[in-house]
This record gives C-alpha cells, structure tokens and sequence, in this order.
C-alpha cells in the first residue's frame, strides 16, 4: 500500500513531536560522530559501558538527548558483529512464525510518522531516541502506525504472527484487541494479546522475533528489524544519526 493511501496527520499532531527544551543545544553532528566514535573506543576496550558515556558525554558536554542518542546507538564492535549476525535478511523470516515485540515495534513506526529524532545503530537496529515506552498513550497516530505495520505484512505475510503487549503498559488491552481485528480484516493467521512480561513467551528457535529492544536481539537466535521494512516499505524519511559504519555495515 503506497504511503498517500493511508490517511496522515492533522495539523494537532505537531504538538506531539519531540522537541528540544530552549535552554539546551544539541551537539553538533559532527561533534556527535566523533563522540560515537569515542564510545566505541572505550567499549571495545572493556571499560564499562555507562563509565564510558559519562566521561564521552561530559568532554563532548553532550546534553541528555545527545547521551541516550548514543546509549541506543553504540555498542562494543564484538556485540554489534554479534546482533548482526543473526538479523534475518531477504525474505526467509517468512517461512517461520513471527513474534512481535509490540509495543517495541509500534512505538518506532509512531516515532517514524511524527518524525521524532530516531537512529541507526551500529548493531543494525533501527531505535527511537527518546525511548517513550513508558508514558506511551493511543492518540491519533496509533492507528496509523497500526495500519502501516500491517499493510506491510499483508504484502508479505509470515506463515503466522504472534503481536505480544505489555500488559502493565497503559491501554495495552486496547491496543492488542485493535491489532486482532486489523489481523482479521488483513486476512492475516495470528493473534494478538497483553502479558505481564512478553519476552518470557518469545520462542528460541523455529521462529523470528521482531524487536529493536537490546535485550530481545541479544536474547534471540532470529531477529528482524521490523519498523525498518515498514519505514522502507512506506517510504517514510529517516531523521536522526546513522551508526552502521562504525561496525561496517
């Protein structure tokens, strides 16, 4: 489904995206590789890794954003080699079930419609920067987002998808039923539901997870990078920092 095919924003949605407060100024982009840069070098030399980003942020005088930019963004180069290892390439994921982190996954094609700062990490991962699981709430991007995510596995279905909420997230319930009914209308075999802790229900083998999370990547032996095919597939820009290369992607 081409992107001006599914209805986009009103005018009230700009006040959702994130903004930087007045009285601080984001690093430089230049300034912002050279401390990516840096991070890396200490991470690939064992120093711990939160030890590391003070001491990078505050010889860079990296303000927040700037230091969760490259907390999402960088990791050790034998971590990244690692994840990336085992992301799913082409189009063999669709030949095994498919289980998605959804909150993870719906969140980062929200971000992608409002254009919040995103990046590409070294690990291949595609992350919001802001990191808003925790304050996420329904608004009129949800079903936008929700509509995109299926129309692209509608073009490309699995055999079957399994959507898994958090449940203690606000309106997860709600959320989850919206992806059952879109699942059906799409003609799509899966389900979609809240639990309290959905990486205890991800599979190790026989099947591909769907997830950015850090933790879910390192956790799985298959994963895919779904919010990036539905940013390739609809065509949605990219706005943030781009780390492949420092791991040679």
């Amino acid at each position: 489904m081409p992107l001006a095919s599914i209805t986009l924003f009103s005018n009230n949605l700009s006040d959702q995206m994130l903004t930087m407060p007045s009285c601080q100024q984001a690093a430089s982009g230049e300034k912002i590789y050279q401390a990516a840069r840096d991070f890396l070098w200490f991470q690939d030399r064992g120093y711990p890794r939160e030890a590391a980003l003070q001491w990078v942020g505050d010889r860079f005088a990296l303000v927040r954003t700037d230091r969760d930019l490259l907390r999402r963004g960088v990791f050790s180069q034998s971590r990244a080699l690692h994840r990336l290892a085992k992301r799913v390439r082409g189009t063999r994921w669709r030949r095994y079930p498919l289980w998605v982190d959804a909150h993870n996954v719906h969140i980062t094609v929200e971000s992608l419609f409002l254009q919040r700062p995103m990046v590409l990490a070294n690990d291949g991962a595609l992350r919001d920067v802001a990191g808003l699981s925790r304050s996420y709430r329904l608004s009129e991007v949800t079903e936008v987002a929700l509509k995109a995510i299926l129309s692209f596995l509608q073009a490309f279905p699995p055999v079957e998808v399994h959507f898994l909420f958090d449940a203690p997230m606000s309106q997860s319930g709600e959320l989850a039923a919206r992806y059952r009914e879109s699942l059906q209308k799409h003609g799509l075999a899966g389900e979609a539901m809240a639990v309290p802790v959905p990486e205890k229900h991800f599979p190790r083998s026989e099947s591909v997870i769907a997830s950015s999370d850090h933790a879910v990547v390192e956790f799985s032996m298959h994963w895919l990078d779904l919010a990036r095919w539905v940013m390739d597939f609809m065509g949605l820009p990219f706005s943030g920092y781009d780390f492949r290369g420092l791991s040679g992607e």
